[in-house]
């Protein structure tokens, strides 16, 4: 929602800085190239600008205001940004743009608790802080802005140009295959090296290892996908899934968000839009739907070690359609629960199924083979198109037709 006075629309702090992309389900979109991770989350926050006068005009007319208020600010390795409460739209500041931080506030005076930003561009801004946990909140987001800034994990992928430039010359000195033997055999070195240091240190030496972490997850699963081109090996393509599975940018628990003064029912709504997006590109592989069990162990699998319970997943799943997030939980008649996108038609399927049965019949693992979905998936579909009139069944002493 743009400021407005008395009626008339303004410009704020806000309304300077870049916006943010989100994801299609209304995610805060983090740079997953560059190593980026969501590290704080807190609502009722006020953004104020300290400058004595207003700050340039964008273009949009009107009175300049110096505050936006109630925000929902989300802390990352790279940014901060800001969040409408109605979540109508997201702004952030990047940290190179922050020279200096500071807080400010409390005493025998009585005044919110502020943390100070001195920026290049905005000059100072005030982060004020009104929820019943204030105090908390600005330790928390001043404690972790201040690692970021000193982390400076925005240079990271700099850094990783300048090394792999530096392997690159050294593999240059030697020909033939001397040469490819090297840069491999060096290549292999750097990520012992890089495993050791992230994993045998503190959760900061993860933290600041993480972007070459993701690269040598990203360098192994298109070594394993483009030798699965030739050759077909169950391992590999297995192995090549899990690597592409692991992690999730952010993943928020339930006690984190409750501590930053969040509801429940604010904690369903992200763990829903996390599922949306984490679903929306397996469901287009798996025909459409998913069953609610195989969601909870892919989900869950991807959050690593911060698990969601079975009831969470339900509770967040029954939020998918109200969102409008592209897909809804359905139950079927015999109580199987599905996720299933907004763009299955129950009629087209029972025309597929028609059309394979059309020369031969078909058994339920037959159609779970040639569709490439479950068994228990593939049941449901053959019962629905039966109900429609599009399929009968003959029950035979070997099986059903």
């Amino acid at each position: 929602m743009e400021p407005t006075v008395n009626g008339e629309p303004s410009w704020s702090p806000l309304q300077l800085l870049p916006r943010a992309s989100l994801t299609l389900s209304g995610l805060l979109e983090i740079d997953v190239d560059d190593g980026e991770v969501e590290l704080l989350c807190r609502k009722e926050v006020e953004l104020r600008s300290n400058s004595t006068g207003p700050l340039p005009n964008p273009g949009m007319g009107g009175a300049w205001v110096d505050r936006n208020i109630d925000l929902i600010v989300s802390l990352t390795t790279h940014r901060l940004f800001f969040t409408n409460k109605d979540n109508k739209g997201s702004w952030f500041l990047h940290h190179s743009n922050i020279y200096n931080l500071s807080v400010s506030g409390g005493g025998i005076t009585f005044k919110l608790p502020k943390l100070v930003l001195n920026t290049y561009a905005l000059g100072e801004l005030k982060l004020c802080f009104r929820s019943c946990n204030k105090w908390k909140d600005r330790d928390d987001c001043h404690k972790l802005l201040q690692k970021a800034l000193d982390r400076k994990a925005w240079e990271t992928q700099n850094k990783l140009q300048q090394k792999q430039l530096t392997s690159n010359k050294i593999a240059a000195r030697k020909v033939g295959v001397d040469a490819i033997l090297s840069k491999n055999a060096l290549r292999h070195k750097e990520a012992a090296q890089l495993t050791d240091l992230a994993f045998d240190g503190d959760a900061d030496d993860l933290l600041q290892e993480a972007a070459e972490l993701v690269k040598i997850i990203q360098k192994y699963v298109s070594t394993l996908e483009l030798s699965g081109e030739n050759v077909n090996n169950h391992e590999q393509a297995q192995l090549t899934d899990m690597l592409s599975n692991m992690g999730m940018i952010s993943a928020l628990s339930k006690s984190d968000l409750l501590i930053s003064n969040r509801s429940l029912n604010d904690f369903y709504n992200i763990l829903a839009r996390q599922l949306a997006d984490f679903l929306l590109p397996k469901l287009k592989s798996a025909g459409g739907g998913i069953s609610l069990t195989d969601a909870y162990c892919l989900f869950n699998r991807a959050r690593g070690t911060n698990l969601v319970s079975p009831d969470d997943l339900l509770a967040a799943s029954n939020r998918l359609s109200c969102l409008r997030l592209k897909m809804s939980l359905r139950t079927f008649p015999s109580g199987v629960k599905v996720i299933q996108q907004d763009a299955f038609d129950d009629i087209q399927m029972a025309k597929k199924l028609q059309t394979l049965c059309t020369t031969n019949p078909l058994t339920l693992m037959q159609v779970s083979r040639e569709l490439h979905i479950p068994s228990l998936l593939a049941k449901e579909q053959l019962l629905a198109a039966e109900r429609l009139g599009y399929l009968c069944r003959d029950t035979t002493l070997e099986t059903t037709w």
